[in-house]
């Protein structure tokens, strides 16, 4: 699965193994068991195979791509959505108003498949009770080439919360192999002192940081934090279907893509009924709110 060149926001990440491995996978079977809430408070994510049916993840990625041309992809296949080489013109950034992300997210395609009964029991099954689906959900989109992804972060940075209220269900929409700049996880980042590693070296200032002025990114440089932890980013290749849920204070990132299958992705957000949500997540996403 590994691949001899990974790299994140341009930055190289080493394939040895004492910088990346495997996620741990767990099946439906399992989670039927009552294992599945188990396997999450112990590794701070969940990894699950063929959850939602194939074809209903490849509507929504076709219905997509639909809107921004039969040149964006490659032989007009939009069920596939390989990068054609040819990125539209006059477009806004993605997700601003005008792209046809910002669109996407309020269609009624899209609303109906994040609100899938089957998101919902698994968000109930790892929070233990009824849960209410967060309103703000991204749709990112990483094509190859672009040198640009996810910088390495914890969620309660973003969303204020207590962590056993909230989960995050990251849903990778169309099939997502390694090279094409899936989500990764620092290995056992959520329960140790991680954080309070980097903490200590921030205040020496030298956390590599390509946003300096934004402190709720942690790093960019993968490797550079996992030499500072000690420990391996866990990863794996993604197909239609399937749902990763993490904890809000598990650390996470993505690599870059380096694929023509493109990255498309949507994060679905369950808060425990009742608990308190900050009401800026409470609307419709757009990428240029500052959230």
């Amino acid at each position: 699965m590994l691949h001899t060149s990974l790299s994140s926001n341009g930055i190289p990440l080493p394939t040895t193994a004492q910088y990346v491995g495997y996620l741990a996978e767990t099946s439906a079977q399992s989670a039927a068991e009552g294992v599945a809430k188990r396997q999450f408070a112990q590794d701070g994510y969940l990894l699950m195979r063929d959850i939602i049916d194939r074809e209903k993840v490849l509507d929504i990625r076709e219905a997509y791509l639909r809107m921004f041309g039969e040149t964006f992809v490659k032989n007009g296949d939009y069920r596939r959505g390989e990068f054609s080489g040819v990125a539209p013109e006059g477009l806004p950034r993605h997700g601003f108003p005008g792209h046809p992300a910002h669109a996407f997210v309020r269609s009624e395609i899209f609303l109906n498949f994040v609100d899938s009964p089957e998101f919902r029991k698994l968000a109930e099954d790892l929070l233990g009770g009824p849960v209410e689906r967060v309103r703000r959900t991204p749709l990112r989109h990483f094509i190859k080439g672009q040198k640009a992804a996810s910088r390495a972060h914890i969620d309660r940075t973003y969303i204020d919360s207590r962590k056993d209220d909230f989960v995050t269900l990251w849903i990778p929409l169309g099939d997502c192999p390694v090279e094409a700049g899936g989500l990764v996880y620092l290995e056992g980042s959520h329960e140790d002192g991680s954080m309070e590693a980097i903490k200590e070296v921030a205040k020496t200032g030298a956390v590599p940081t390509d946003r300096p002025d934004d402190s709720r990114p942690i790093t960019h440089d993968l490797r550079w934090m996992s030499d500072v932890t000690r420990k391996r980013w866990l990863m794996t290749n993604y197909g239609a279907g399937d749902v990763i849920a993490h904890s809000p204070v598990i650390v996470h990132a993505s690599l870059d893509s380096a694929s023509d299958l493109m990255r498309i992705s949507t994060d679905v957000r369950f808060i425990r009924a009742g608990a308190p949500c900050d009401p800026r997540w409470q609307q419709d996403w757009s990428a240029d709110d500052g959230h």
